[in-house]
């Protein structure tokens, strides 16, 4: 027994003094609660909520995108179509395309997005110990990735509630990537290695295809980071060693200017992707959100609940970690102070409701202020790892230097003051703080049965070419269904809302005139449906199944004379066959009106129409005028789309020719002179440029008439042409109107969900507008009903009542109606627009040519 021990403690020795041991062991406790975490797994897939959509684009991406040669494109597959990659980044699907890659495809799509998943949790531990390795050392590296790991997490905040629960984890991954660039930043600025180049780019170019938040992120983080380098003292360095650079040593200016172009080299590698997601943001759902006053932001800070339902040692441990940071001038401190200040001040409302940024700045709109906490954990959990490590070094730095005992002595008095903290609420610490669940197969309501449904599904005979959808009728919350063609290939409707989708031309309801234009076939519901137009076909344990009676599978309607007759219906490539037409037939295509559509026919264009489904209701469809011929409608370039492209191929060769320069000595030479001679020009002219768009934006943002947009009749009208009830308006400044102890104005307004720039007005039952105005073809209007109770929009032109529209419920969110003015088109015409009730709570209305 002597001997073994003697071995053992040998062994023991032996594998202490071996550097290796030392450098690798931190990675231990950092995976080691990792894999404890992700182990469950192995056995569930999470499937909550937005997991599900996820798990449907991820399938979808791998067989109807990279199947078909693309990384993006249209796809006909849920609703009447969308932009599959385009308003919402494909990052995450390809994430989850390279394990599909990686296991041959031998996995099931469930097992093939848990592992991902699970290996997406891992890599948030992991780049969390990096990044803050990279500032404060092992130990708060280690201390940092525990908080990241086990953060409870909220709505909008990022932790375990927002990416395992909520399923909304694409975004934490962006964030992923974005510290790993800051990690090679630091070696480009720091250390002046230029190999880090790349590799910052790179990975700044793998966050913003994933998620737009990076962006933002940068925008904010990016000059803190930069500017804190400016200032942190050191001198110049030489190349480092190994590195591969044979350049000279690089002054403070040429790392800097290495810096920016790794920025600019990464947001080029994304441009294909990014350049056309910012020019058709509009296209995009309003999902904004404002998050809480300011002075409330400032009380959670001071009480140590910055972040919901983040242990409260830990914001102070942040705090703590932020003032031993800066006071003593650490490499990084300033940087990540600030980056963690600043994002909490914007998850406030204070850019919206008190600067009124929005109006210099329309996509403020469509940021969920509370998502910047999420960011700020990434600046503020490494302060807190920093502040627990300074806080054990602290009695070492204050006493002299401990024996064996004494150090013996402190980690007992430590770990018994840790155990004094936690024991006592021990179990309510574990539960809040470290227990983690998920909602998988066997916590998923329906799922066995909906097993059972898919595989029926799936088995179905279909004629040749023919085409239908499944629409799932289920609690608006459950997007469950939303992964169905994962299993039976058929497209889908689902009833109600689904984030993930933030297209806005996708329908929401269930009525028989939109079930026809959708081509349903079959109606799944967990709930008995009460409809004259379905037939029970069968059950399957707790989920009806319905055959909808009107079925029409011609994706297509003709209004006039004529026949029309489907020849091909691809994602991107719609062919008809139109006879017997007249000169003012039109052809309704039930698929979704996008700026990418073009329609010809015979080689020649056709304008195309976005129009409503039915009555004036989801103006989403696009209508062309036809004659006899072939029909095409194609999915095209545009120039956001070519722009984009020829950007992110000329990254590459743009950047090895700078790498060919750089490693012409001369010529680096004669640049860094160049710079270091031109540093107080350059410096002046950014400071005169930042000068002038302050001023710009300043003076936009007392600008209440670029609230709306230019085509809203509001603009027109002057005053008397308003009145509420019986009081009549003045207009007292753009867009503002005093109509007797009530004001209609335009306001950034919270629906039930989302926020929006719109008219507005309080405490009045009814608006009336009388006017003469030159219409166009379409009078469209969007309404966001936020208070529950009834309302309604009545549109008359010369006397005539066009429409009497009911506002929808409050749940279904901001919707869009569209009045047919066609035959008043270029003329100007008495207009009589009554807006009554719930409408009042946002409104506008604008003339489309």
């Amino acid at each position: 027994m002597s001997a073994a021990l003697a071995r053992a403690r040998a062994a023991l020795r032996r594998l202490s003094a071996d550097g290796r041991w030392q450098q690798h062991a931190p990675l231990v406790l950092v995976l080691a609660p990792a894999l404890w975490v992700v182990q469950p797994l192995l056995r569930q897939t999470p499937l909550s909520y937005d997991h599900a959509s996820h798990l449907f684009k991820s399938w979808h991406f791998w067989t109807e995108m990279l199947g078909r040669g693309r990384l993006r494109g249209w796809s006909h597959f849920w609703a009447f179509g969308f932009p599959s990659g385009e308003l919402v980044p494909f990052g995450e699907e390809l994430w989850v395309a390279i394990f599909r890659a990686a296991t041959l495809g031998q996995l099931p799509w469930t097992r093939t997005y848990a592992l991902a998943f699970g290996a997406f949790l891992l890599l948030k531990a992991l780049t969390a110990y990096v990044f803050t390795r990279r500032y404060f050392g092992t130990g708060a590296a280690v201390v940092c990735s525990w908080i990241s790991l086990f953060d409870p997490g909220a709505m909008l905040e990022g932790g375990w509630d927002w990416h395992t629960y909520w399923g909304v984890w694409p975004v934490q991954l962006s964030m992923c990537f974005v510290l790993l660039a800051y990690t090679r930043l630091e070696d480009v600025l720091e250390l002046g290695r230029k190999r880090a180049v790349f590799w910052a780019g790179a990975w700044l170019g793998a966050s913003l295809l994933i998620h737009p938040l990076a962006l933002l992120v940068l925008l904010i983080t990016a000059p803190l980071f930069f500017l804190e380098h400016l200032l942190r003292p050191g001198p110049d360095l030489a190349p480092v060693p190994g590195s591969g650079d044979r350049s000279p040593a690089l002054g403070p200016p040429i790392r800097l200017a290495l810096g920016v172009g790794a920025l600019a080299f990464g947001v080029a590698l994304a441009a294909f992707s990014f350049v056309p997601f910012v020019a058709r943001s509009g296209h995009a759902q309003d999902l904004g959100w404002l998050g809480d006053p300011l002075p409330v932001v400032s009380q959670h800070l001071l009480e140590l609940r910055t972040f919901e339902n983040v242990w409260f040692p830990i914001h102070g441990l942040a705090l703590l970690g932020a003032w031993f940071a800066v006071r003593a001038r650490h490499p990084g401190g300033v940087f990540l102070a600030c980056s963690a200040a600043v994002c909490v001040f914007l998850s406030s409302d204070t850019l919206i409701a008190d600067l009124h940024l929005e109006r210099a700045l329309s996509t403020l709109l469509k940021i969920e202020n509370d998502r910047m906490l999420l960011a700020a954990k990434l600046f503020w959990f490494p302060l807190a790892g920093h502040g627990l490590v300074e806080l054990f070094r602290l009695p070492v730095a204050l006493g002299p230097a401990p024996t064996h005992g004494r150090r013996a002595l402190r980690w007992a008095l430590a770990l018994g003051l840790g155990a004094a903290l936690l024991l006592p609420g021990g179990q309510s610490f574990y539960e809040t703080q470290i227990k983690k669940e998920f909602n998988g197969e066997r916590k998923t309501e329906f799922w066995d049965d909906f097993q059972v449904f898919l595989r029926w599904s799936q088995q179905l005979e279909r004629a040749p070419g023919e085409f239908y959808r499944i629409a799932y009728h289920m609690w608006r919350g459950n997007h469950l269904s939303t992964l169905s063609p994962v299993f039976n290939q058929t497209p889908m409707y689902k009833v109600g809302y689904t984030p993930t989708q933030i297209f806005d031309k996708f329908p929401m309801t269930d009525e028989h005139e939109l079930f026809e234009a959708l081509s349903v076939k079959y109606v799944l519901s967990s709930y008995p449906l009460e409809r004259a137009d379905l037939t029970l076909e069968r059950r399957f344990g707790k989920l009806w199944l319905y055959r909808f009676n009107s079925y029409k599978p011609q994706p297509f309607s003709v209004i006039g004379a004529g026949q029309a007759e489907l020849l091909e219906f691809e994602p991107e490539r719609i062919r008809i066959r139109l006879s017997g037409t007249a000169p003012d037939t039109t052809l309704k295509i039930h698929v979704s009106s996008y700026d990418r559509w073009q329609a010809t026919l015979a080689g020649t264009p056709l304008p195309i129409s976005t129009v409503p489904v039915y009555g004036v209701e989801y103006p989403v469809l696009m209508q062309v005028p036809v004659r006899d011929g072939e029909l095409v409608i194609e999915y095209v370039y545009r120039s956001a789309e070519w722009l984009g492209l020829i950007i992110t191929l000329a990254a590459g060769p743009a950047f090895l020719g700078l790498v060919w320069l750089g490693r012409r000595s001369s010529v680096l030479t004669r640049g860094i002179a160049l710079l270091q001679r031109q540093q107080r020009p350059i410096g002046g002219a950014a400071l005169v440029l930042l000068l002038i768009c302050s001023i710009v934006i300043a003076a936009r943002t007392r600008d209440r008439s670029r609230m709306l947009p230019p085509s809203s009749i509001f603009h027109q009208l002057e005053g008397p042409e308003l009145s509420v009830g019986d009081e009549g308006c003045v207009k007292t400044s753009p867009l503002t109107f005093k109509c007797g102890s009530h004001v209609i104005r335009p306001e950034v307004v919270s629906g039930s969900w989302g926020i929006h720039s719109c008219m507005t007005t309080r405490d009045a039952e009814q608006v009336q507008i009388r006017a003469t105005l030159p219409l166009g073809a379409f009078l469209a209007g969007r309404y966001d009903p936020a208070p529950e109770g009834p309302g309604a929009i009545q549109l008359d032109v010369n006397g005539r009542t066009l429409a009497n529209v009911a506002t929808r419920p409050a749940y279904l969110r901001r919707q869009s109606i569209q009045f047919d003015t066609t035959e008043h088109a270029g003329q100007r015409t008495v207009v009589e627009l009554t807006i009554s009730g719930a409408a009042l709570h946002c409104f506008d209305f604008r003339i489309v040519s």
